[in-house]
Parts: structure tokens; C-alpha cells; sequence
């Protein structure tokens, strides 16, 4: 016998365990039924854009002009003497139908709107500006679009919804009525800026400059931006976080859970 070998009689090497006899032809089974389940969405999806396709292009069969079509498609529409048009709302005319999708230049037709009362949704929208706007009475989302930029925004009633986006010119944004949601975009100012009536997030972007900014009443993040929370000199309801939150230490004090100083010193002798 070798050392460090032991021979052990009647021992048999281990059999490699056999595949369930009907695992393949289940696993081709569970493919079978997602195929047909995706195939079928697919065809429903489609179906369904078709049908939406056909009742937008009813409604604007004829329609003029951008102040008609709005009408139309439900978001009221009114013009001014020089033709500046308020709208009730703004978003695209379906669910999975868009302007591009009806051969409308969205360029054109939003280049009068000055002025979205309630709120303005750019999901699924083909523009890059929205440069004629001036006040949005609501939310606006242009989350996850290509719109760089809205050079005369003023006003924004609700929620600013912008992070994720291509957003990188403000110029004259001044009050926010809710939470500012700016953050991963490309803004690097926001010279008039002065009010944010709910957090300011600006976490992931390049902004360097807030010269106007007087109040915020909620938080104001600012990690990983060119601004620390000496550039914040504005007054601010919530934290300014400039950096990551640090790993609080183990205390092995428990001192810090009491004002009380005869508890504390129960609570030590308790541990004692």
C-alpha cells in the first residue's frame, strides 16, 4: 500500500446523476408557452396601436392649424392677438401613439405655446427645446427625453420632473412649487433661480453656479456637482448634502440616548 492511498473494498466511484427523463421536453414547453405569450402580446400591442392610429387620424381629419389640433386631441387651446397659445395640458395623442407617428412636425406645433396650465408631459416626445414656454401651471416631466433646452421657462407650478434627461439650459427658471428633480442632467447654472417650494436635487451634474437662490424648503443635494455647501447660501428648510453619508461608528456609549444624566448612569451599572 502506498503511502497516503488507502484501498477500500467494494467501494464504487459515484454515478453521475441522470437528467429527469421529461426535463428537456418540459424546458421546451415552459419556451413553447413564453413564445407564444410575447408573440401574443406583440400582435395585441400592435392591434392596439393600429386602432389608436385610426381614431387620432379621425379626429383631425381637416384640422387647420395647432390651435384646432390641440382643440381636437382635447388639450383646450386658446390664441392671443399675437398668436401666443395657452394650452389646458400637454402629452402625446395616445397611448402608444405619437405626433411623429401622425406625420406632425411637434416642432411646429408647439412653437407658439407659451403658457401649460395644468401639466405638461414630454414622455415619448420627438422635441430637443421647448423654447417658447413660459409658465407651466403643474408637473412638467421631460424625464428620459432629448430636450436640451427650455430658454424661457419662468414658472413652474408643480413638481420639475427633468432628471435623467438631456436638460442643460434654465437661463430664467425662477420658482419651482414643489420638489426640483434635476438630477444626472447636463445643467451646469441656474442664474435665476430663487425659489424651490420642495427638495433640490441636482446630484450627478455639473452645475457649478445658483447666484439667485434665497429659499428651498426642503433638502438640497448636491453630491457630486461642482458646489459645496459653502456655495449655499440661500435658506434651506431641509440638509445640504454635498457628499456621501458616512459609516456611522459602533458607539459603545449608550451616554448619547439620554439627556437624563442619573439614567445614564443607571444604565451603566445595569451593564456592569
Amino acid at each position: 500500500m502506498e503511502i497516503g492511498k488507502v484501498n477500500v473494498p467494494n467501494v464504487q466511484p459515484a454515478k453521475e446523476a441522470e437528467p429527469h427523463q421529461y426535463y428537456s421536453q418540459m424546458l421546451k414547453y415552459d419556451q413553447d408557452i413564453i413564445d407564444q405569450n410575447v408573440k401574443y402580446a406583440a400582435e395585441q400591442n400592435k392591434k392596439q396601436h393600429e386602432a389608436e392610429l385610426d381614431g387620432v387620424q379621425a379626429k383631425l381629419k381637416g384640422a387647420q392649424d395647432s390651435v384646432e389640433i390641440f382643440n381636437r386631441l382635447g388639450m383646450e387651446a386658446e390664441a392671443d392677438e399675437e398668436g401666443k397659445i395657452t394650452l389646458s395640458h400637454y402629452n402625446q395623442p395616445g397611448k402608444t401613439v405619437t405626433f411623429a407617428d401622425m406625420g406632425i412636425d411637434e416642432a411646429k406645433l408647439m412653437e407658439n405655446v407659451k403658457e401649460i396650465k395644468g401639466n405638461a408631459n414630454f414622455a415619448r416626445t420627438s422635441l430637443t427645446s421647448v423654447d417658447s414656454l413660459q409658465k407651466v401651471g403643474g408637473k412638467l416631466d421631460v424625464m428620459h427625453t432629448k430636450i436640451k433646452s427650455m430658454k424661457n421657462l419662468e414658472e413652474i407650478g408643480g413638481i420639475a420632473q427633468m432628471n435623467n434627461s438631456l436638460i442643460e439650459e434654465l437661463p430664467k427658471l425662477k420658482t419651482v412649487g414643489a420638489m426640483a428633480s434635476m438630477s444626472s442632467t447636463k445643467i451646469k447654472e441656474l442664474p435665476a433661480l430663487e425659489e424651490v417650494n420642495g427638495n433640490l436635487d441636482l446630484q450627478n451634474t455639473p452645475i457649478e453656479k445658483m447666484p439667485a437662490l434665497k429659499k428651498v424648503k426642503g433638502d438640497v443635494n448636491i453630491i457630486n456637482t461642482g458646489m459645496t455647501k459653502e456655495d449655499i447660501t440661500a435658506e434651506v428648510g431641509g440638509k445640504v448634502k454635498d457628499k456621501k453619508d458616512p459609516v456611522l461608528p459602533i458607539k459603545t456609549d449608550y451616554s448619547y440616548l439620554w439627556d437624563n444624566s442619573d439614567r445614564v448612569e443607571h444604565f451603566k451599572e445595569l451593564n456592569k
